[in-house]
C-alpha cells in the first residue's frame, strides 16, 4: 500500500470510528470536503499541517495515520447514509 492510500486508509477508519461524517470532520479540520473525500481515496497529496489537524480533530496522535493495517484488514464500512437521528428541524424550526 503506497503512503498516499495508507493515511487515507487511516483518516477513513479513525472517522467512522469517531462516528463523523466527511463533512463534520472537514469542517472541524478547516478543510474543503472534497478534499477529505479525494484523501480517503488515496488520490491528494497531504501537507503535514493538515496531517495535524486531522490527526487532532480525530483526538489521535500523528503517527497513527501511518499505521499499516493488519494483513488481510478490511476497509472500514461507510457509516449509514442519510441524517442521523435528531438532526431534523422540526416544522416550529423551519421559519
Amino acid at each position: 500500500m503506497d503512503a498516499r492510500r495508507l493515511v487515507g486508509w487511516n483518516v477513513r477508519r479513525l472517522r467512522v470510528a469517531k462516528s463523523l461524517t466527511i463533512e463534520e470532520l472537514a469542517g472541524l479540520a478547516g478543510v474543503d470536503e472534497s478534499f477529505v473525500a479525494r484523501l480517503e481515496r488515496g488520490q491528494v497529496n497531504v501537507g503535514i499541517d493538515i496531517l495535524g489537524r486531522l490527526a487532532s480533530v480525530l483526538g489521535e496522535e500523528l503517527g497513527e495515520l501511518v499505521v499499516k493495517p493488519p494483513p488481510g484488514a478490511k476497509p472500514p464500512k461507510p457509516l449509514r447514509a442519510g441524517r442521523r437521528p435528531g438532526t431534523r428541524k422540526s416544522p416550529q424550526d423551519r421559519s
